[in-house]
C-alpha cells in the first residue's frame, strides 16, 4: 500500500472553513427553506438556481472568490477587512473597501436580480458580510456532511475533482489540500458487506478477513504535515512485528500511530494479499499505568471488548491469561501500546515474551524512550517542517507548521486568517516552537486574547532571558485540559519526561540547556565536567528519552540540542544559582574554544558555534567582565573576516568597549568597524575606525592590523578623500618588520584598490595584487588565497585576459566552497556574472547573478547582495527586460547610499550605462518613474523581483 495521507473515522475533522456556529452570529433556522442557489466548486465552478439560470462565470475573478469564501463558511460573519486582505492583499485599505463595495454590488446583480428572487441572498452591514442562512447550497458543504454521516458512497460521488481548479490563491490551495486529503481515503474504500462475526475464542480465526475490526480513537481535528512520517511508519509496521514510534512529548506520536493503524486496517488491497493484513487492530492507552500488572490489565481490558478472556484475571506469574493467549493464537492482531515510556523498565520483558509466544502478534508502541529489545524497529518522529524566514505568503500557506497554527487558531477565533499582514509573524512563531505540534496548538489557541506580535515577543529568547515566560503561554484550560492533564501545558509535558530521567541525565540536560546553539560531545563534557565517554552515554540516554535531538555538524560529528520548551523548563527547574553556574562554565568553554581557533578556522564549524559565542558575549557583558568578551572577539578575528555577526551582537560589543583602552580595545574597535560596515552602519563603522587609530598608539605588531582594517573602512565610507595612503605605508612597514605576512598581503591588496581608484594606475594595481596573492599562496592562510584570486581577477580586463580571469574565478569559487567562505562565494558569483556579461553570454551571466543573490540572501551578506542587484540590471536590459532592470537599479542605488556610503567611479559608470540602455527601450519619463518605484521597494520585494527575472533569463543554474 502506498501511504498517501489520513482520513477520519466519523465524525469528520472540522475544517477551518467549517466551524460550529459562534456566539453572536445569526442563528440557523431550525427548518431552513430549500436553497435558492446551488453552487458547485469541486471539479469546476458552476452556479444555478434549479431552473433556467445557469452561471458558469461571474463578472470577475475577485467576485468569484468572494462568493466562494462566503459559501465555504456560510455560518459566520466575515469581517470586511478580512475579505479585503484575502482578495486584494496588496492594495491600501481604503481602495480595498471600495473594491469590496463594488464586488458586493456586482454579486447582488447576479444572485438577487429584480423580479426573480423575492428576498436577499447577501446580508451586509458596515463591519461584516455573510450569506442568508440556507440561501446557497454548496457541494463542499454536502461533501463534508456526507463524511460526517459516514456515507462514503455519497461523499465519493460529490467529490468530482479538486476545489476550484485554476485558482491558486493561498487560502484556496489550503482548503483544496484539506479536501483532497479527505478524498484520498475514499478512493481506497469501496462498499463491502459487513465483516463476518468474530470466531469463537477456542477456534483459530482465518489469517485475513474482509474488514478487520478496528478499535481506535477518533479525532475531530485534521492532521497536517505528517505524510512522509506516516508512510515510513506504515511501511515499518507492515514489515516488522515490533515498531516503536519515538518522539518528544507533544510531537503527535499517538495521533500519527492511530491514523497509520487505521489506514492499514482499511487498506483493502493490502488485506487481500496472501498472508497479510490484520484481523484486529486495538488501542491500549497506558498513560495511567506505572506497573507491570497495570500494563497487562490494560491490554486485557482492550481485548475484552472482543470477547477475549472475559472472565480471566491477571496474576503476577502469568504474562497473559490462558483464555487471552488462546484468543490471540493464530490471529494477526495489531496492538497499539500508547505512552509506554514510564513502563520501559518494568514492561519490556512482557513485551518480549508476548512476541515470542504469539508469532502473529504485531505491536506498534508510542514512547518517548526506546525499549531496547532485539528485533525492535525504532522510528523517530521529527517535528513539522519549518518555513524559511524569507518565504512568501504562498510558501507559508503551504507549510504544515503554519497550516496547523492557522487551523487551530480558527478554532479559537473564527475570523483568523493568514494574509500579507501576518504571515511573517505566524512563521516566526512556529519556528520559535520548533515545529512541535502540541506547542503550536497551545500557542494558536491564545490568538483569541493575544496579538501575534506579543506572542512572538514572549517566545523569543525566553529560555535565556526569562525561563518560564513562554511555558506560561503554552497551556490550556477547560475540559480538554482535565481530560488529559499531561497535555494541558508544555510544562507538564516536559515535567513528565524530566521526572523519568535519572539524576546524572538530568544534570547533563541542565548543562546542555546552557548552550544557545546546541553542543558537541566535547563541549557538553567540558561544561558538565565529566569524561567524554560518560558524556556520550548520558547524551545517548537523553536522545533515547526524546528530550534532545541531534543534528550533524560540518565535520560529520553530532550536535546535541534540547527542544526549546525542554530547555526553558530545565533552566526554570534548576533555579537561578545553578543556571548562573552553568552559564559561567559555558562562557569559560567558549573562551577556550575561541582561543584555539587559530588563523585557519573551519568557518562551517564557527557558524555552528556562533549562537554560543553570542551567548558568551552577553554573559560576560552582563557580569561586567568586558575583557573576557573582548578577548573572545579578538581570538575569533580570522573567522570574523568571513562571517558577519548578527546586528544584535554589535551593541553588546560596544558596551564591552565602553571605557576600554589599550591594544586589546584598539584591535576590537578595528574588528567592530568592519562588522559595522557589513551591517550597513556606515557612520558607526567610521567612528570605530577612528577610535581604533586613536587607541593603537604603540608601534608594536598589534598596530599593523589595526591600521590596515581602519584604512579599509575609511576608504569604503569616505572614498579616496580619506587619504589612507600614510596608514597603509605604516601598516606595510610594521608588517614586514614583525614578519606578519598575512597583514602584509592584505595591505598590499588594499593599496592596489587605492592605486586604481585614486591614480587610475591599472598596471601598478595589478602588480600589487599579484604580490599579495603570491604571499598568500606561499605562506597562507589558505582561506585568504581565495580573496587573492578574486582580487586578481578583478584587476584583469577583457580581451586576451578574459580566459585567465574566468579561470581565476573558477578556482576562487572552488576554494570558497571548500573553505565555507560564503561571503567571498557570493562575491565570486557576482564578478563571474559581470565577466560573462562582458562576453555577452547573458543567460550564463543571469545564472551567476542568481547564485550570488541567493547565497548572499541566505547568509545575510548585504554588501555582496548589493553587488548582485547592482550588476544584474545591465544583463536584464540587454535581455529586453528594461522595466525590472530600472526598478532594481533604482533600489540598489538607494540601498547602497543609505547603508554603505559612496559609490566608486566604476559603479557610477555602470549606473549611467544601464540607465541609457533602459531609456532606449523606454521613454525618459517612464524610466525615471520606474527608478523612483524601485527606490521605494523593500529588500524582500527587490529580492523577489531580482530572483524571478534572473531565473527567467538564466541558463541552467550555476552549482553552488
Amino acid at each position: 500500500m502506498k501511504f498517501t495521507g489520513f482520513h477520519p473515522d466519523p465524525p469528520p475533522p472540522l475544517s477551518p472553513l467549517a466551524r460550529p456556529e459562534l456566539p453572536g452570529s445569526a442563528a440557523r433556522p431550525s427548518a431552513p427553506a430549500p436553497a435558492r442557489w446551488r453552487l458547485r466548486l469541486l471539479g469546476g465552478f458552476a452556479l444555478d438556481d434549479g431552473s433556467a439560470t445557469l452561471v458558469q462565470r461571474l463578472p470577475s475573478r475577485a467576485i468569484t472568490l468572494l462568493l466562494v469564501r462566503l459559501a465555504l463558511e456560510p455560518e459566520r460573519d466575515h469581517g470586511r477587512e478580512e475579505l479585503i486582505d484575502l482578495l486584494w492583499p496588496d492594495v491600501a485599505l481604503d481602495i480595498g473597501r471600495n473594491r469590496l463595495r463594488q464586488g458586493l454590488s456586482a454579486l447582488r446583480s447576479v444572485l438577487e436580480p429584480s423580479g426573480v428572487l423575492a428576498s436577499s441572498v447577501l446580508l451586509a452591514d458596515r463591519r461584516t458580510v455573510r450569506l442568508v442562512p440556507g440561501a446557497v447550497s454548496c457541494d463542499v458543504d454536502a461533501f463534508r456532511h456526507a463524511l460526517g454521516r459516514g456515507d462514503r458512497v455519497v461523499a465519493a460521488q460529490l467529490y468530482r475533482g479538486d476545489l476550484l481548479p485554476g485558482f491558486f490563491d493561498e487560502w484556496v490551495l489550503q482548503e483544496r489540500q484539506r479536501l483532497a486529503a479527505l478524498a484520498e481515503g475514499l478512493a481506497r474504500v469501496s462498499p463491502a458487506p459487513p465483516a463476518p462475526p468474530p470466531a469463537p475464542a477456542a477456534e483459530v480465526a482465518p489469517a485475513v478477513t474482509a474488514q478487520p475490526r478496528c478499535r481506535l480513537p477518533s479525532y475531530l481535528t485534521c492532521m497536517l504535515g505528517f505524510e512522509a512520517a506516516g508512510a515510513a511508519l506504515a511501511a515499518a509496521v507492515k514489515g516488522h512485528r515490533l515498531v516503536v514510534l519515538r518522539g518528544p512529548g507533544g510531537a503527535g506520536k499517538t495521533r500519527l500511530a492511530v491514523e497509520v493503524a487505521r489506514s492499514l486496517a482499511e487498506d483493502a488491497g493490502w488485506q487481500q494479499e496472501a498472508g497479510t493484513g490484520f484481523d484486529l487492530v486495538a488501542f491500549v492507552p497506558l498513560a495511567a499505568c506505572e506497573t507491570r500488572e497495570a500494563l497487562r490489565e490494560a491490554v486485557l481490558l482492550a481485548l475484552r471488548q472482543e470477547g477475549a478472556g472475559a472472565s480471566a484475571a491477571v496474576s503476577s506469574e502469568d504474562d497473559l491469561p490462558a483464555p487471552l493467549a488462546q484468543f490471540l493464537a493464530g490471529r494477526r492482531v495489531l496492538l497499539l501500546l500508547d505512552n509506554f515510556e514510564q513502563l520501559v523498565e518494568v514492561g519490556r520483558g512482557d513485551v518480549a515474551r508476548w512476541l515470542a509466544r504469539l508469532p502473529s502478534l504485531h505491536l506498534l508502541v508510542t514512547s518517548r524512550r526506546a525499549l531496547g529489545l532485539d528485533g525492535e524497529v525504532e522510528q523517530a518522529l521529527p517535528p513539522l517542517s519549518l518555513p524559511a524566514p524569507d518565504a512568501s505568503l504562498r510558501e507559508h500557506a503551504l507549510n504544515p507548521a503554519v497550516a496547523l497554527f492557522v487551523d487551530r487558531a480558527r478554532a479559537s477565533r473564527a475570523d483568523f486568517h493568514l494574509g500579507e499582514r501576518n504571515h511573517g509573524l505566524v512563521a516566526a512563531i512556529v519556528r520559535e516552537l520548533q515545529g512541535l505540534p502540541l506547542a503550536i496548538e497551545l500557542a494558536a489557541a491564545r490568538v483569541r486574547s493575544l496579538s501575534l506580535a506579543d506572542m512572538l515577543a514572549m517566545l523569543q529568547g525566553a529560555a535565556r532571558q526569562a525561563p518560564g515566560r513562554s511555558l506560561s503561554l503554552l497551556s490550556r484550560s477547560g475540559p480538554r485540559a482535565a481530560d488529559d492533564a499531561r497535555h494541558a501545558s508544555m510544562q507538564r509535558v516536559v515535567a513528565w519526561s524530566w521526572d523519568h530521567l535519572q539524576a546524572p541525565a538530568q544534570a547533563m540536560l541542565a548543562a546542555l540547556s546552557a548552550f544557545d546553539g546546541g553542543a558537541t560531545l566535547q563541549a557538553a563534557a567540558a561544561v558538565q565536567q565529566v569524561a567524554p565517554a560518560m558524556a556520550a552515554a548520558l547524551l545517548d540516554e537523553l536522545v533515547a528519552a526524546s528530550v534532545v535531538h541531534v543534528s550533524e555538524g560540518p565535520d560529520g560529528g553530532c550536535r546535541y540540542h534540547p527542544f526549546e520548551p525542554v530547555r526553558e523548563f530545565v533552566l526554570m527547574r534548576v533555579g537561578d544559582a545553578e543556571t548562573a553556574r552553568l552559564r559561567a562554565a559555558h562562557c569559560r568553554w567558549v573562551a577556550s574554544w575561541a582561543a584555539a581557533l587559530g588563523p585557519s578556522p573551519s568557518l562551517a564549524a564557527f557558524r555552528d558555534e556562533l549562537p554560543n559565542l553570542l551567548a558568551a558575549l552577553a554573559e560576560a557583558a552582563g557580569q561586567g567582565d568586558a575583557e573576557v568578551a573582548l578577548r573572545i572577539v579578538l581570538d575569533a578575528a580570522h573567522a570574523l573576516d568571513d562571517v558577519n555577526l548578527p546586528p544584535s551582537a554589535l551593541p553588546l560589543l560596544r558596551r564591552a568597549l565602553d571605557g576600554a583602552d589599550g591594544a586589546l580595545a584598539a584591535q576590537v574597535h578595528a574588528i567592530l568597524a568592519g562588522q559595522s560596515l557589513e551591517a550597513g552602519e556606515r557612520e558607526m563603522a567610521a567612528a570605530h575606525a577612528e577610535r581604533a587609530l586613536a587607541l593603537a598608539a604603540s608601534a608594536g605588531p598589534e598596530r599593523a592590523p589595526v591600521l590596515r582594517s581602519a584604512a579599509r573602512v575609511l576608504l569604503r565610507t569616505r572614498g579616496v578623500a580619506a587619504d589612507i595612503a600614510p596608514l597603509l605605508d605604516e601598516a606595510l612597514s610594521l608588517a614586514r618588520r614583525h614578519g606578519l605576512l598575512d597583514v602584509e598581503a592584505r595591505t598590499l591588496s588594499l593599496q592596489a584598490v587605492l592605486v586604481a581608484q585614486r591614480d587610475l594606475d591599472w598596471a601598478r594595481s595589478l602588480e600589487l595584487k599579484r604580490q599579495a596573492l603570491a604571499l598568500w599562496q606561499e605562506h597562507g592562510p589558505p582561506a585568504r588565497v581565495t580573496e587573492g584570486l578574486v582580487n586578481l581577477a578583478l584587476g584583469l580586463g577583457g580581451g586576451p585576459a578574459m580566459d585567465e580571469k574566468l579561470d581565476l574565478l573558477q578556482r576562487a569559487r572552488e576554494a570558497a566552497l571548500a573553505h565555507g567562505q560564503t561571503r567571498l562565494l557570493a562575491f565570486v558569483f557576482s564578478v563571474q556574472g559581470y565577466a560573462l556579461a562582458d562576453l555577452r553570454r547573458w543567460d550564463e551571466a543571469a545564472a551567476s547573478y542568481l547564485a550570488c543573490l541567493r547565497t548572499a540572501w541566505d547568509g545575510g551578506i548585504w554588501r555582496e547582495w548589493f553587488y548582485g542587484l547592482w550588476n544584474l540590471p545591465r544583463t536584464l536590459a540587454h535581455g529586453r527586460r528594461p522595466e525590472p532592470a530600472t526598478r532594481l537599479m533604482g533600489f540598489a542605488d538607494a540601498f547602497y547610499a543609505t547603508r554603505f556610503g559612496v559609490l566608486g567611479w566604476s559603479d557610477l559608470r555602470e549606473r549611467r550605462r544601464t540607465r541609457r540602455l533602459a531609456r532606449v527601450q523606454l521613454s525618459r519619463r517612464r524610466e525615471e518613474a520606474l527608478w523612483r518605484e524601485g527606490s521605494a521597494m523593500s529588500m524582500a520585494e527587490a529580492m523577489r523581483l531580482a530572483a524571478l527575472e534572473a531565473a527567467g533569463l538564466a541558463a541552467p543554474p550555476v552549482t553552488r
